[in-house]
């Protein structure tokens, strides 16, 4: 089993700005310089295509050709995570072996939005996508996206049953939820781990392996450092980072994600443009403040 344990970037998908605001190209030389920098930093993996890849607004050709072009570009120095699924599982079957035929075999899957299955459902989703393919699947609760909680007993039943769901990205941003699916797992093969960098030092220190990041795309030296005193067991510069990145933390989401990130990374030279329609580019008054943010922390 993979060891899912550390500092991985959610990247942001870099767009052109080509002026096409429904369909900009993806810009594959900045999402090379952008891997190039988040392994410098010293990240252990990367996760193309997820949220905050704005993977809503691509087509699955494409989606699949972003993680296969994010694999190449690593070059097997970190693990590659895909951001995949669907809410309807056929779909996300489809789209998992397909990305697993590219070489990509860790799945980050979404749990199911718009159409709210129960628990059950959640679980007979997961299930069957575990039956169906070859990979490695880490369970991603976003209800804040979803409109859907996975709750705990759901997440023990997937560990249990099926040793290829080998994690969770919890970003349900409930703390006792994230603790109780820490405790319920605890004697399995199973990686919790934080999809809230405002909550990774908490989770880590009640047992969860690390966190899938916003920020550690600007900060990916910083956060790594942070994120490896609290998996050391040392929390007292565990917290001092944290303590200092935390307006980082809060900036980055001071519009919808991620737009603040796009705006951030243009900022130190990393070119991703602005997301594809409905998103927008951050106002001006939010720019000063990560533009603020940033100065204070020495990042531009």
């Amino acid at each position: 089993m993979v060891d899912i344990k550390g500092t991985f970037p959610a990247l942001p998908t870099p767009m052109k700005e080509d002026g096409n605001r429904l369909n900009h190209a993806i810009n594959y030389e900045a999402l090379k310089q952008l891997i190039e920098f988040v392994i410098k930093g010293g990240v252990n993996g990367i996760v193309p295509s997820g949220c905050t890849g704005h993977a809503a607004a691509l087509t699955v050709n494409e989606q699949i050709e972003l993680i296969a072009k994010a694999r190449e570009y690593a070059k097997e120095r970190v693990l590659v995570i895909a951001g995949d699924g669907s809410n309807c599982t056929r779909e996300a079957i489809e789209l998992a072996r397909k990305i697993e035929d590219v070489g990509v075999n860790i799945h980050m899957q979404i749990s199911p939005y718009q159409n709210k299955p129960t628990q059950e459902g959640i679980y007979q989703h997961y299930a069957k996508i575990a039956e169906s393919i070859d990979g490695e699947i880490i369970v991603y609760n976003v209800p804040g996206r979803t409109g859907k909680n996975v709750e705990p007993e759901t997440v023990y039943r997937l560990a249990k049953d099926y040793s290829n769901v080998i994690g969770i990205k919890e970003a349900s941003g409930n703390l006792a939820q994230i603790k109780k699916v820490i405790e319920l797992t605890s004697d399995l093969d199973f990686a919790v781990i934080s999809g809230d960098d405002a909550l990774t030092y908490d989770i880590i220190k009640a047992g969860g392996k690390g966190c899938i990041s916003v920020a550690a795309n600007v900060a990916p030296k910083e956060v790594s450092e942070m994120i490896s005193y609290a998996l050391q067991g040392n929390y007292e510069k565990a917290e001092k980072l944290n303590t200092k990145l935390k307006p980082l933390f809060d900036v980055l989401f001071i519009e919808t994600n991620p737009c603040p990130l796009h705006y951030a990374l243009k900022r130190k030279g990393i070119n991703v443009g602005v997301p594809r329609l409905p998103l927008v580019d951050v106002t001006d008054e939010s720019k000063k403040k990560i533009d603020s943010v940033l100065k204070d922390l020495g990042l531009i």
